[in-house]
């Protein structure tokens, strides 16, 4: 019983942890960007389409824009490619619940967008990386997913910040 305590109370800190860890979002879109892990040039998109793309204050979504603090929005401008990542940092860890649901709605949308005219792309979003941390979200889908879910994890856990 001592040992489930003992787990039970280190679970609740690393939660609190989390909640208290700040992301530069700027330093982690930059190290995604610069990976090699998306095919063709990266582009930020303008911050500002992000709750309309995630359908925020819709009637399909429980998450609205009072959940986002701030987002970074990167896609391939030229082509037809479904690489492309979203970061997100909500105002609390119930908000990034709801922020997680709507990029999963998102992600399907977008999956049923690609269907028709371009299927090999549709597919990679029944696949995509969604990583969280706290009230910290990255939505990824590019090159190698495993190599790629693996820099999404160490980034967005904080361990790369933590190395330097």
């Amino acid at each position: 019983m001592a040992a489930l305590l003992l787990f039970s109370l280190s679970a609740c800190e690393e939660t609190a942890h989390n909640e208290e860890m700040e992301l530069d979002l700027d330093a982690i879109a930059q190290t995604l960007c610069a990976s090699g892990y998306f095919s063709g040039e990266m582009a930020m998109m303008d911050p500002g389409s992000v709750p309309e793309l995630l359908l925020l204050d819709g009637d399909r979504v429980e998450a609205s824009t009072a959940d986002l603090v701030d987002a970074r929005y990167y896609g391939v401008t030229v082509g037809s490619s479904a690489n492309q990542f979203i970061l997100l940092e909500g105002t609390d860890a119930k908000a990034a619940d709801r922020l997680e649901e709507a990029l999963k709605t998102y992600a399907e949308d977008q999956r049923t967008g690609f269907e028709m005219y371009f299927p090999e792309q549709a597919a990679r979003f029944e696949n995509f990386i969604l990583e969280r941390n706290g009230k910290y979200l990255l939505f990824a889908i590019g090159e190698d997913r495993e190599a790629l879910s693996g820099l999404c994890h160490q980034l967005i856990s904080g361990a790369a910040e933590n190395r330097n």
